[in-house]
């Protein structure tokens, strides 16, 4: 072990480790109450809605399943945390390093370099399984090895890898001398958000022929070690850093030949053995991890324990108030169109009551017109009933009262079609900006599982034809019908020879005519009456009964909303107090105890910017501000405190934003920010600002 000796370190790590656990297990169960709140409250909206009168099956079965979900989701994210740190203090013991690379990058020739092996496990990457994950010990650090990672390998062995990181102290990141691929610096950006050192090992390529000369080979590798041309791949892998928001420029970069250094372990000529170690570099590489771990491992122990909660804490809290957000803007959609429907139903029923009355006008102005002549015609007739009947069945007063009524429904179920497909269309168009992030829970809309508001408007077997089919079926038995109580009985034919006959035919046609114009005007009564009961009924159970299912389900998304928002802001207060922690933690470590006493809070994005916030006329040190950054790994920036939101927004956001510009809804907690062609930078700066604040921050 010699040089490398790092016992009496490891010893001070294992403390450092304890401390983190200490501070993370502490955080872990105020979360659990926290999410135990929160999922208690979405229990009791879930209870509420499944004990509220139901309209369209489709919709509630889907909200109550998606809601189901919701809940789950929150059991589960506690379940995680506390799965995590548990996994974590079981290898309390253990300073951790886990090796990424995609296959062939030489992953397995390291592992052999480090553990002195024979070369077997050499280029057979591609071969291993997806649960293959080695451990090995060197220098009594535990080197974790993973299947390859990127687009080269299935999905299942990156989040094998991914999992192994959360546990990490320590990332070697593997890369070649190649080209520098898009799937590397993604995997690379996932690493760092989980806030973890990181050393990019690059594996110099360059062959070593069988029989070719020492000498040649030496040459043709220190011409590969051509700094200006490594200099060039580095350069070009931290530009993905960029487009991803976050800065690498701190992680450091060692050049190896792997290969040569395995034959160096080889070599049973000494000399030459001595030549592959130096041409190889590998010395650097190892001298650096001990480095690191003298010099940062007690920091990093207690980091790994800290981060595990507080990263995915903070993807947690960001993705639940994009959520809430999203959700309280699906309400105020549905709120909107229920009011414009509020409005169109006061116009339509209007409209439909002034048709049905212009209708029944001139049905009884048509037979009004017609009752004298029946009179005359049918006034000494016994039969003048049934006569009265065919007479009126000729009209087709039926037909025309029901296309009426269809007319009118026909007009509603355009209308509410229009609405259906306005509401889809906007909810489509809010959860697009959605980002699913640490939190896997779906929204209460969303693109997959958004539902048929079609159905909702029109399903549920609510048309008025039921009502139609009543309306006449009475019709037929009731008043068209009375017209043969009143003309029977008229008792007129026994007196034709009476001297008095032409008063009485008089008499007997006058009779028939008032007890036709009491039934034309009992029938149309009777129909104005059932076709307006129609009416209501169709705005009462189809139009208003919509109006009622928009309230209920906006009742859950708006308790959603609120349940979604106070638990981020609960998650953020836990997430700020751990930032603090880490920064006093990191302070200690750099011999700069009581500066902590200056700090007010603490904003923090894992592995790219910590922001601490500053009492008015406080100076940090800058000497101490620039050990805090290379022991953080992140950027370490100051902002001075203010008790006016606006104010403290525009200093966390900086020149790029006019602060006249932010306008703040105070009641619902916002903050409107023009934010579009938002640089990643400025987009950091803003979930910086959010957690100070305690205002969401969304683009005008």
């Amino acid at each position: 072990m010699g040089e490398y000796d790092l016992s009496a370190v490891l010893d001070k790590c294992k403390k450092s480790a304890k401390a983190g656990y200490i501070i993370a297990s502490g955080q872990e169960k105020n979360l659990s109450k926290v999410l135990s709140v929160a999922k208690e409250k979405v229990r009791s909206a879930l209870y509420d809605f499944r004990n509220s009168p139901c309209y369209s099956s489709e919709a509630t079965s889907l909200l109550e399943g998606q809601l189901s979900e919701i809940e789950q989701a929150f059991l589960k994210l506690s379940f995680a945390f506390r799965e995590d740190l548990e996994n974590l203090h079981n290898n309390m013991s253990k300073f951790s390093i886990t090796l990424f690379g995609r296959t062939m990058a030489g992953k397995s020739t390291l592992m052999e370099i480090l553990t002195e092996g024979n070369g077997e496990t050499i280029g057979k990457g591609a071969q291993r399984t997806t649960r293959d994950v080695r451990k090995y010990t060197w220098n009594e650090l535990e080197i974790t090895d993973v299947p390859g990672i990127g687009a080269f390998e299935g999905e299942d062995d990156e989040q094998l890898a991914f999992e192994a990181a959360k546990t990490a102290d320590l990332i070697l990141f593997l890369i070649t001398d190649d080209a520098p691929q898009a799937a590397e610096a993604e995997c690379f950006r996932r690493i760092i958000a989980l806030s973890k050192p990181i050393i990019c090992v690059m594996n110099v390529k360059a062959s070593i022929a069988e029989g070719k000369s020492i000498k040649l080979v030496k040459r043709d590798i220190q011409k590969r070690f051509d700094m200006e041309r490594l200099g060039t791949i580095r350069n070009q892998f931290l530009k993905y850093a960029d487009q991803f928001g976050q800065a690498w420029t701190h992680v450091p970069f060692i050049y190896v030949h792997l290969k040569s250094a395995y034959l160096a372990q080889q070599e049973s000529d000494s000399e030459l053995a001595e030549l592959f170690s130096q041409i190889s570099r590998i010395e650097f590489l190892k001298n650096r991890v001990v480095d690191q771990v003298k010099i940062k491992g007690m920091f990093l122990r207690i980091k790994t324990f800290i981060d595990i909660i507080s990263s995915p804490m903070l993807e947690s809290f960001e993705n639940l108030l994009n959520q809430s957000q999203i959700n309280s803007a699906q309400g105020r959609t549905i709120l909107a169109k229920k009011r414009q429907l509020n409005d169109w139903k006061e116009v339509f029923y209007r409209d439909g009551q002034a048709q049905i009355s212009s209708l029944i006008l001139k049905i009884r102005s048509d037979l009004n017109s017609e009752i004298a002549s029946f009179a005359e015609e049918h006034f000494s007739d016994k039969n003048a009933d049934k006569a009265w009947n065919e007479f009126l069945k000729q009209r087709r007063i039926e037909l025309g009262c029901q296309e009426l009524l269809q007319s009118i429904e026909m007009s509603a179920n355009d209308k509410l079609k229009e609405i259906s497909r306005e509401i889809t269309n906007e909810l489509k168009f809010a959860v697009s900006f959605a980002d699913d992030k640490a939190l896997k829970m779906d929204k209460i809309v969303d693109g997959k599982k958004l539902w048929n508001w079609s159905s909702v408007i029109l399903g549920g077997g609510l048309s008025v034809a039921t009502g139609i089919a009543y309306l006449f079926g009475s019709v037929a038995a009731g008043p068209l019908g009375w017209a043969a109580l009143a003309v029977t009985g008229i008792g007129i034919l026994g007196s034709l020879f009476s001297k008095s006959r032409e008063k009485k035919e008089l008499k007997a046609r006058m009779r028939l005519e008032k007890c036709l114009q009491d039934n034309v005007s009992k029938t149309c009564d009777f129909l104005h009456t059932q076709m307006k009961k129609n009416l209501d009924s169709l705005i009462s159970i189809r139009i208003e009964g919509l109006m009622r299912e928009m309230d209920k389900i906006n009742s859950i998304i708006f308790r959603l909303a609120d349940t979604q928002r106070e638990l981020a802001w609960a998650l953020n207060e836990h997430f700020i107090e751990l930032n603090r922690q880490i920064i006093t933690e990191a302070i200690k470590l750099i011999g700069a105890e009581g500066l902590e006493w200056h700090i007010q809070s603490v904003a923090r994005i894992p592995g790219n910017t910590s922001l601490i916030m500053l009492r008015d006329g406080t100076v940090f040190p800058r000497e101490q501000r620039d050990e805090l950054h290379k022991m953080m790994d992140e950027q370490i920036n100051f902002v001075y405190d203010s008790d006016n939101k606006k104010v403290l927004i525009s200093r966390v956001l900086g020149k790029d934003i006019n602060r006249n510009q932010i306008d703040i809804e105070e009641k619902i907690g916002v903050a409107h920010v023009p934010l579009n062609d938002a640089t990643p930078n400025l987009i950091n700066r803003v979930r910086l600002a959010q957690q100070f604040s305690r205002i969401q921050i969304i683009s005008q």
